[in-house]
């Protein structure tokens, strides 16, 4: 499916916005922590997704490290590293964005899995339809971020990876529909190489 060109309307900010870029700036010392929106299972639907991809995973011979159920995630978008100038300020802006966002609660539905082209092998799921609701808040949240300074990116293919392997690659395959109900989205800061999400914030979907 090809991805989404959704911020083309988007009035560039007003000058006195100041900006928080969402892309990193270069840095001799690798980032530490990633802040970003994320759409999150309750830990019922955690825990059935995660049974689901251990059968998945393996019926496809995937066998590299898995995404437990704590992790499992759909990425609504980037907020920025801990090597950005002014991380403090950064995630402020990202919350009050965040806290213009009106939208009803959904479901989410993936009806097909395929291993992305990075290095690292992530093997994901992906949807079509059923992924519409996530397509169309990510685009609330990323006007409302474009409004605060922020440059989301332009096209965006939401997805849900459950686990990584590079010595074993699919290609698009149809699976058995799954999918959670969503009633809220979170603002998620990742500890990066220590596998850890740590949840910040959260704002609930109404209805």
């Amino acid at each position: 499916m090809a991805e989404q060109d959704l911020f083309g309307e988007v009035p560039p900010p007003a000058a006195a916005a100041r900006p928080r870029p969402s892309r990193p700036r270069p840095s001799v010392v690798p980032p530490q922590h990633t802040w970003f929106f994320a759409l999150r299972p309750e830990a019922a639907d955690a825990a059935r997704l995660d049974a689901f991809a251990e059968k998945l995973l393996a019926s496809h011979g995937v066998t590299g490290k898995r995404v437990g159920p704590e992790r499992l995630h759909i990425t609504l978008e980037l907020v920025g590293h801990d090597s950005d100038a002014q991380v403090a300020e950064m995630v402020e802006a990202a919350c009050r964005a965040a806290d213009a966002v009106r939208f009803p609660a959904i479901d989410a539905r993936f009806d097909a899995a395929v291993t992305f082209s990075a290095p690292s092998g992530p093997f994901v799921l992906l949807g079509g339809d059923g992924l519409n609701g996530v397509r169309e808040l990510r685009t609330a949240l990323g006007c409302a971020l474009a409004e605060h300074g922020f440059a989301p990116q332009r096209s965006y293919e939401p997805h849900m990876t459950l686990g990584y392997d590079p010595r074993h690659r699919v290609e698009r395959i149809a699976i058995d529909p799954v999918g959670f109900q969503i009633a809220h989205f979170a603002l998620v800061k990742s500890h990066i190489g220590l596998s850890r999400h740590e949840v910040l914030r959260v704002w609930p979907l109404s209805g």
